[in-house]
């Protein structure tokens, strides 16, 4: 008894420096910033007490509003191209034999590059002056030799979101195929037995066996697109006029460029509780599904 309460007393120390460091950088940090949500501070002088002013301004503030229905866009983007991409390989993968792996390591290439070189490599690729329009120009097809979705208003939130959707599915690609290697041979068989084809497996019985992996990729895409910043700063930064500015960049200028820390704080607490509840929600749903079941 005495043993296992000493081992228990050694882990605790062995975390200790790690929970003080996370406690310092990031609790501590995360709860002034419900304070400092209901106060009107630039950063540096003495914080004014508003109360509510700064959630009642973020309901009329058009730019906040633009980012949140930009952010919106981005999500249903991320919810579904990399998974459809994502479940469509591994479903062709897992038939290949000796070629699979090699297949798989390149198109995992592009999610070990960073945010940084990525982002740079598309800018370059997606400059009227250096990227594929000079190509285009060269051939002499005119409809493209002005191709530069970065500077259009109607392009260039999605031309970002391609670069990020390029990152990110080979993650998807390699989760999907870890969820159907867990998919028991013997439903397959039986599927076989009964005469059902390709895409009645598909419905029927993949995607059934691998829906927690879905639900689990929902609630982290959800959560994670409402925190992206990486690739539309290096890209845009926000621009051109506002066209693919993001709710992290709303809330980054409003604090750093404009110094109005406690609004920033407040548009920041609303990311955070949406994200949570969010969570809360998918995750509530999960479960009952679950219990149903039992």
């Amino acid at each position: 008894m005495k043993k296992i309460k000493k081992t228990r007393l050694n882990g605790t120390f062995f975390i200790l420096p790690a929970f003080i460091w996370h406690f310092c950088i990031i609790v501590v940090p995360a709860c002034s910033m419900f304070y400092y949500s209901l106060t009107n501070w630039n950063g540096l002088s003495k914080p004014e007490f508003v109360g509510l002013a700064n959630f009642r301004r973020m309901i009329h503030d058009t730019d906040f509003l633009f980012a949140i229905r930009n952010n919106l866009i981005w999500t249903v983007l991320f919810l579904f191209v990399p998974l459809v991409l994502g479940l469509g390989m591994a479903l062709i993968f897992t038939k290949i034999g000796k070629i699979q792996m090699p297949l798989r390591t390149l198109c995992f290439l592009p999610y070990v590059i960073s945010a940084a070189v990525s982002g740079k490599i598309f800018t370059v690729f997606y400059s009227p002056y250096s990227g594929v329009a000079t190509i285009f120009d060269k051939l002499e097809i005119e409809s493209l030799s002005n191709f530069a979705p970065l500077g259009d208003r109607a392009q260039a939130l999605y031309a970002a979101a391609f670069v990020d959707n390029w990152h990110w599915w080979g993650f998807v690609l390699v989760l999907m195929m870890s969820a159907l290697h867990q998919v028991s041979a013997e439903l397959y068989e039986a599927a076989d037995m009964e005469g059902a084809g390709f895409f009645q497996k598909l419905v029927h019985v993949t995607i059934p066996q691998i829906k927690p992996t879905i639900a689990a990729y929902f609630i982290f895409v959800i959560i994670a697109t409402f925190t992206t910043f990486d690739y539309v700063w290096i890209m845009t930064q926000g621009g051109p006029a506002g066209a693919t500015e993001l709710l992290s960049t709303r809330i980054y200028k409003t604090n750093f460029l404009t110094y109005e820390s406690g609004y920033s704080s407040a548009m920041s607490l609303s990311v955070c509780l949406f994200a949570l509840s969010v969570y809360l929600i998918l995750n509530y749903m999960q479960h009952r599904k679950g219990d149903r079941r039992e």
